[in-house]
């Protein structure tokens, strides 16, 4: 078939086309080889990367120099998700499903779909406070180059590691009260040892998000990690 023929059966809008006998002919087998291809790759690319779970959702570790590293950033990701979601409100677990080549992504069953729930409420609260750690460098950076007295400066410091320490006890007690029933302080507390790992990690390269086959309502609850200066709380704020 020459390209003018080609273009012939292709050059419509048309969602059905109806073709005569010598047109089918030559058409057709050109048609089982490209179903052949399509169904080919298809195939190659779920081999590859095999079918996620809905509950699952891929972590990026942050840049890994030595073996040492590797322990400590999944060690870190082990009592962030363990302390979160496993548990008899939550009834998640922890599973690590497939490790990717390259820079390290880890698909890890989380059990629940309230468990993906809470940890894309607990990403968005740790880049929350990650961005809030970054605006008080910026300042640290404008009070030092003013020239500013050390004692004044630790005292700003100070003020700011309080301010920080604030907002994850209120992040904590949000994402406490949108996923937890009664009254557990001590919940809360690994909530908030789970919002100040995580942030750290964010603050060293770590992202996480959920399975591509999620909801469109499910992965909104999880932050864009490429666009984190725009992030606000999802405390709601009282209305003056």
């Amino acid at each position: 078939m020459t390209k003018s023929e080609a273009l012939q059966f292709f050059n419509t809008g048309k969602d059905f086309v109806n073709l005569n006998l010598p047109e089918g002919r030559k058409l057709k087998p050109q048609l089982e080889e490209l179903n052949r291809i399509v169904s080919s790759v298809s195939q190659s690319i779920e081999e590859i990367g095999g079918e996620s779970d809905e509950n699952t959702v891929s972590i990026k570790l942050p840049d890994v120099k030595d073996f040492e590293d590797l322990s400590k950033f999944s060690s870190d990701f082990h009592k962030i998700l363990n302390q979160s979601i496993v548990n008899e409100d939550i009834k998640g677990e922890v599973r690590i499903d497939s490790v990717e080549n390259g820079s390290i992504w880890l698909d890890v069953y989380l059990g629940s779909a309230a468990a993906v729930s809470l940890i894309g409420g607990l990403a968005w609260a740790s880049a929350v406070v990650y961005k809030k750690i970054q605006e008080g460098r910026l300042i640290e950076k404008h009070v030092e180059s003013l020239g500013v007295k050390n004692a004044s400066l630790k005292e700003i410091q100070t003020k700011q590691k309080e301010a920080l320490s604030l907002m994850i006890d209120a992040e904590a007690n949000n994402l406490y009260n949108e996923n937890f029933e009664g009254n557990s302080p001590e919940q809360i507390e690994r909530l908030k040892l789970s919002i100040k790992l995580f942030s750290e990690l964010i603050d060293k390269g770590a992202e996480i998000h959920p399975a591509l086959n999620q909801p469109e309502s499910v992965k909104n609850l999880y932050p864009k990690m490429t666009n984190l200066q725009t992030l606000e709380s999802k405390i709601k704020k009282i209305e003056e």
